[in-house]
Formats: C-alpha cells, sequence, structure tokens
C-alpha cells in the first residue's frame, strides 16, 4: 500500500511519494522509490501491484510524440499491455500511476491499468493513503513543493500503509 502525490502548476509537475510496502500483518519502508524519471520530460510513480509498478518502471518506455493524451493511450497503454502479457504474475495484479508529462505547458495524469483509462488533473493521489493525502491538497495553501510533502506526511501519520521516508521529483 502506498501514497503518491502529483501536483500541477503553471511552471511545472511533482510528484511525491512514500516508501511503505505492507501486507494485511506488517509494513516496512522500501529502499526504493516509487516515483521515477521516464525521460526528460516524463515522470511517473505507482500504487498497487508492486510487480506490476516496477515492471512499468523499468520496462522500455515508447518515445513521446508530442500529443500526451494520444501517446498516453494510443502508446504508452499497449506497450504495457504487451509487457504485462510477458510478465510472470497473477493477471488480476492491478496498478494506478501517475504520470507527469511538460510539454508546452505541465500535464499530470492517473492511468488505471484495470482498463487503460486516462484522466487528467490539476491535483491527485493514489494508493491506501489517497483519500488522507486528496484532504490535505485541497485545504493547504503552501508552495507545490511544501503541499505535496504535507500531503504524504498526512498520509504516513494516519493511515497504517503507508510509511517514510518521502521521495519527491519534478519535471
Amino acid at each position: 500500500m502506498t501514497v503518491i502525490v502529483g501536483i500541477k502548476d503553471e511552471e511545472s509537475v511533482s510528484l511525491f511519494s512514500d516508501r511503505g510496502a505492507s501486507d494485511s500483518d506488517t509494513i516496512v519502508s522500501m529502499t526504493t522509490p516509487k516515483i521515477w524519471k521516464v525521460s526528460e520530460n516524463i515522470i511517473a510513480g505507482y500504487a498497487g501491484s508492486g510487480g506490476l509498478g516496477q515492471m512499468i518502471q523499468y520496462m522500455k518506455w515508447p518515445t513521446f510524440d508530442g500529443d500526451a493524451m494520444e501517446y498516453l493511450r494510443a502508446s504508452l497503454a499497449p506497450a504495457i499491455i504487451k509487457a504485462r502479457e510477458k510478465m510472470a504474475g497473477k493477471d488480476e495484479e492491478e496498478a494506478s500511476l501517475l504520470i507527469g508529462i511538460k510539454v508546452e505547458e505541465p500535464l499530470l495524469f492517473e492511468m488505471d491499468t484495470s482498463d487503460y483509462s486516462v484522466f487528467p488533473f490539476d491535483y491527485t493521489a493514489i494508493g491506501s493513503g489517497a483519500p488522507i493525502a486528496l484532504g490535505s491538497l485541497y485545504t493547504s495553501e503552501e508552495d507545490t513543493h511544501e503541499k505535496g510533502i504535507i500531503a504524504v506526511l498526512a498520509a504516513i501519520h494516519h493511515s497504517p500503509s503507508c510509511k517514510d521516508p518521502i521521495d519527491s521529483l519534478f519535471v
């Protein structure tokens, strides 16, 4: 379980995450982040199945072609499906992704691997700590970095399935 927070402002898009890995009995801090830089203008993070999330993190992402929604739906989703077919895992494994893309303007998207739907947001959160983080984001008037850190801290403090440390990336 986890929390990944995404925030878009006028100049950039930022992702923030915890490093918790939990099951029904325990929670531990992972040594690797759940957010990463895909390319010069793309960042991403996952929540849900660790195996599927890591497969997406380490697979070869298609080259970005300039139209964000078209890229996500027509290039990235088929690439994930193809890689998933080769993955040794359960078909029912699911993950949610937050993807930040900076072209002329910063863009933030959520993609769900259950149906590969893609939705744009100004700010959002995914994972078990998402409801707590969203409440924090809604009420915070801090700058983008502080707002993201506070939202993840709120999830870590109030959710038994989120754990420090906190990672952040922006593009």
